[in-house]
């Protein structure tokens, strides 16, 4: 029991602080965004480097996690995470700050594959479900940071000093999270063949690679996007949003995302028992109406109030639609567990950072109100391939 409590402990903290640095972004970008004097398309244009970065970190994250495993990948990427994101800090201006997201993203992608694994062969050790509580740590991190740097922001503490102050804590508690991490076992490596079948050299390992989706798990990859595109949105815009169209304190925008991230953990922290009660189909499509109707009302939200309401349907309906699909990827039988598990992350993870450039664009053409509300039909789609989550073979 003390093994089992430490090995959770461990990995529940190591979601916690990977996102309590990207919570700690959140309600600084309109200070960044007014200190280097952004417009809405220039900051498009800057965030849209960290998904490029992360879309790489992605590509090479079987590389370096087959070479040095997953627990050893966790003790290096989640700190190098923190630790690069102080540079954000001292950009001057919008080449600097896309020129650092894309460093960051780079990192994000190799501890974004290496936690998720390990989580899920973790849940195959334990002989018990515990992704959606993973996921639930996330959530309160994100929190966590996003009201400290509201904190931060609201006392007139700058960027940098709020960074200096934070991120080398994140960064140490990081490493010591994953240090308790349970050894890697032979099962747990990301190596994956990379040879065509009619290729002469199937017998042959390649190096570890990640892989882009088969056509056996795609749908099942594309079902969670519009749910990681509405959280990517919450991170990145909704501090914009209430500051531009609402007049918010800065105070009031880390509550605001706050209010998001925390209905979104409890909902995580009991989406284990949720889904074993009610199925994973079901859960999947209720998820997927929340998430629609919660964006909706966000976007045309004509106060706080109406916002903070839009916010906490949104958080709701996003909340455990990624842990489910990570769950259902693991145990399909096309492909090994960490294949479709890397193919999926990089799916949803790459729509959940691509997401708030494109909005930044389209809110530079029709406002950032139309420009949220046109995520309502993306996350509809998760109602529609709910499906995906059924047992297939």
């Amino acid at each position: 029991m003390q093994k089992w409590f430490q090995s959770t402990a461990a990995i529940f903290t190591v979601f916690f602080v990977e996102s309590a640095v990207l919570g700690s972004w959140i309600p600084r970008i309109p200070d960044i965004k007014a200190q280097l004097q952004l417009s809405d398309f220039d900051l498009g244009l800057c965030l849209l480097s960290m998904p490029l970065g992360t879309l790489f970190g992605l590509m090479v994250a079987g590389r370096f996690l087959g070479r040095f495993g997953l627990r050893k990948g966790c003790q290096v990427f989640l700190p190098l995470w923190a630790g690069l994101f102080m540079l954000v800090a001292f950009a001057t201006n919008a080449y600097e700050l896309a020129g650092f997201l894309l460093i960051c993203g780079l990192s994000v992608g190799l501890i974004e594959v290496a936690m998720n694994t390990k989580a899920d062969q973790m849940e195959t050790s334990l002989s018990k479900r515990i992704m959606s509580r993973c996921h639930g740590f996330w959530s309160l991190g994100s929190m966590a940071g996003a009201l400290l740097g509201g904190t931060f922001a609201h006392f007139g503490v700058s960027v940098i000093g709020h960074f200096i102050i934070v991120l080398p804590l994140l960064a140490l508690l990081g490493w010591y999270a994953a240090s308790a991490l349970p050894e890697d076992t032979e099962s747990e490596e990301l190596t994956v063949n990379y040879a065509a079948p009619n290729d002469s050299h199937t017998d042959e390992k390649s190096e570890p690679f990640l892989s882009l989706p088969s056509s056996a798990i795609l749908l099942l990859c594309i079902m969670p996007m519009g749910a990681m595109v509405i959280e990517g949105a919450f991170i990145d815009w909704s501090a914009v949003f209430m500051r531009s169209e609402l007049q918010a304190s800065p105070l009031t925008i880390s509550v605001a995302y706050s209010f998001f991230a925390v209905v979104m953990a409890i909902v995580r922290l009991s989406g284990d028992s949720i889904a074993e009660r009610f199925g994973d189909f079901n859960v999947m499509r209720i998820s997927g109406l929340a998430a629609s109707a919660g964006i909706a009302l966000f976007a045309m939200a004509p106060n706080v109030t109406v916002a903070f309401l839009g916010a906490a349907l949104s958080g709701m309906g996003v909340a455990i639609v990624y842990p489910l699909a990570v769950t259902a990827a693991a145990r399909r039988s096309s492909g090994t567990a960490a294949e479709n598990v890397a193919a999926l992350t990089m799916v949803s993870f790459s729509a959940f950072l691509l997401a708030p450039p494109l909005i930044g664009f389209a809110s530079e053409a029709f406002g950032l109100r139309w420009a949220l509300l046109a995520l309502m039909p993306i996350a509809f789609t998760t109602f529609l391939l709910a499906a995906q989550v059924k047992p297939q073979s």
